[in-house]
């Protein structure tokens, strides 16, 4: 269906309904973030276990990603996207009726496969839906990241004022996927589709991109500190720093989920014409993420909340850039399948992170562990802005013998 013959009003409607969808969808994966610590003393979690419940879910999202990663190119944007949020309702619905860890990761699993289902999907609707990829590409992420980031807080706070029902969290966000269903029936799709046989295929990229989205991965580093810190970072404000509070504990949690939302609205513009200064960024942020834990007191806490923000920001300013890049030559017919191949690589890097740090912190404590992943990080930026300098080189020198 081609919405660019639709009334102003109706193609505003659509952009609003599924921008609010995709924030509610990825609001739920991060809800347990703040939660943690509680998950640990209720259930008898270890840190490892704590963050395998968060890994498990980037590794579904990994794999649904590449199994149906293409599957709205063939049957249409909003049943794939119906379908994510009736796994994401399902999540929450077992969440709040958990009474043993199994429960939680089963819950964990659906959550991934929300998210695996309405990532791709929704950042090639909101595609369909702008007036260019470019523009597409920025109010995706910013819609990803305003979800990812309210998670935390609203978590924290509904748990805080209403103690008596510690998953209450997970029903309100159950009854919210519900209403974003309902709401999704109401617009029209931007695919239209006669009867396509479903199959399984790989989220593939056009062989005349490919050079486009070697460029455009390479700022996906950032999805490591996302994975890494969204699993680690109020276990280690409670253990090695004495916070407490849940408020803070969701406050802190978000922030760096705040910040990149942050990064892409006012970095994004900068950091595409000056992209050195993203990956310095990032660099500069974990550096001092390392630092923090070990330092002591207030310092500490400063010091590993200013890492957050700084990773944060250049995170925001890089990834829309590099997602802009991918799909900038891609057709409409396969924006499904590029967009989702490059969240395919960001999910991969959250997994790793996530998985990374729990293990490496079983054998040294989450304070070494921390401090391990953020030098390791800060080093990956800097191979990422020599590996980007070398290949834009390369592709302009090429041009200039062409012409």
């Amino acid at each position: 269906m081609n919405l660019s013959a639709k009334p102003d009003r109706t193609l505003g409607a659509s952009l609003g309904i599924v921008l609010a969808t995709y924030a509610v969808a990825m609001c739920g994966t991060t809800m347990p973030t703040a939660l943690y610590p509680t998950l640990q003393d209720e259930y008898g979690l270890s840190t490892a276990a704590s963050t395998q419940l968060f890994a498990v879910y980037a590794i579904v999202v990994l794999v649904v990603l590449c199994l149906f990663g293409s599957l709205s190119d063939a049957i249409g944007r909003k049943p794939v996207m119906i379908i994510g949020l009736l796994a994401s309702a399902t999540s929450g619905i077992l969440y709040a009726l958990a009474t043993e860890a199994p429960t939680l990761f089963i819950a964990r699993i659906l959550s991934g496969v929300c998210a695996g289902l309405v990532t791709g999907t929704a950042t090639a609707y909101l595609t369909d839906l702008a007036t260019s990829s470019t523009r597409g590409a920025s109010i995706s992420s910013v819609a990803n990241m305003a979800g990812l980031g309210s998670g935390p807080t609203l978590a924290a706070f509904l748990t805080y004022f209403v103690p008596s029902t510690p998953m209450i969290a997970f029903s309100v966000h159950a009854a919210a996927s519900g209403v974003c269903m309902l709401l999704l029936a109401t617009i029209p799709d931007t695919v239209v589709h006669r009867g396509h046989k479903l199959k399984f295929s790989l989220p593939l990229i056009p062989r005349f991109a490919l050079r486009d989205f070697c460029v455009g991965g390479l700022m996906t580093l950032g999805f490591a500190v996302m994975g890494g810190c969204t699993a680690m970072t109020s276990i280690l404000v409670v253990r090695a720093f004495g916070i407490t509070d849940l408020r803070l504990l969701g406050l802190i949690g978000s922030l760096i989920f705040v910040a990149t939302t942050v990064g892409q609205k006012a970095g994004g513009r900068l950091v595409s014409e000056k992209v050195y200064l993203g990956y310095v960024g990032l660099m500069l942020g974990t550096a001092l993420i390392a630092l923090a834990p070990r330092l002591h007191g207030a310092l500490a806490v400063m010091v590993y909340l200013v890492g957050l923000l700084v990773a944060g920001l250049s995170h925001g300013a890089l990834f829309p850039v590099g997602l802009g890049i991918v799909l900038r030559r891609i057709e409409l017919r396969h924006r499904g399948s590029a967009s989702s191949a490059f969240w395919v690589l960001g999910y991969a890097l959250t997994a790793l992170g996530a998985l990374g740090l729990g293990w490496v912190g079983q054998f040294t404590g989450e304070s070494m562990a921390v401090t391990l992943f953020g030098a390791i990080i800060a080093l990956c930026s800097v191979g990422c802005l020599m590996l980007h300098h070398r290949w834009t080189s390369a592709t302009v020198e090429r041009l200039s013998k062409k012409f």
